[in-house]
């Protein structure tokens, strides 16, 4: 009686010890994989922020418009606001589109 309970309870203790270490091993390697793309996803997001430094800067009008003395023979000029829309009754219809959306907007929120 008393082998018999101490083979079970050895046994049970056997079992315990082989799923706690596969188990520590598979977490392990999920903890490494989880430090890789924490590393992959640090150097995108630098890369991204360097990304969005040069587009701030290559984009703004100071830069794009020495850019376009040096290297064209054409002269640009500003548009008007005038020369934007076809028609005066074009700009007013957009104007109340854009009033219109606001506007209820505005109320969806309020309610």
């Amino acid at each position: 009686m008393l082998n018999k309970k101490l083979a079970i309870s050895l046994i049970i203790f056997s079992i315990f010890m082989v799923i706690t270490s596969i188990i520590k091993t598979n977490t392990r390697e999920i903890e490494k994989n989880i430090l890789l793309y924490e590393k992959k996803i640090a150097n995108l997001e630098s890369n991204l922020h360097e990304a969005e430094l040069d587009y701030y800067y290559l984009s703004s009008p100071k830069v794009l418009s020495n850019n376009i003395l040096e290297h064209s023979n054409e002269e640009y000029l500003s548009m008007d606001y005038s020369k934007i829309y076809f028609s005066l009754d074009q700009f007013l219809n957009e104007q109340n589109k854009t009033t219109k959306a606001f506007i209820n907007e505005k109320n969806t929120k309020k309610k």
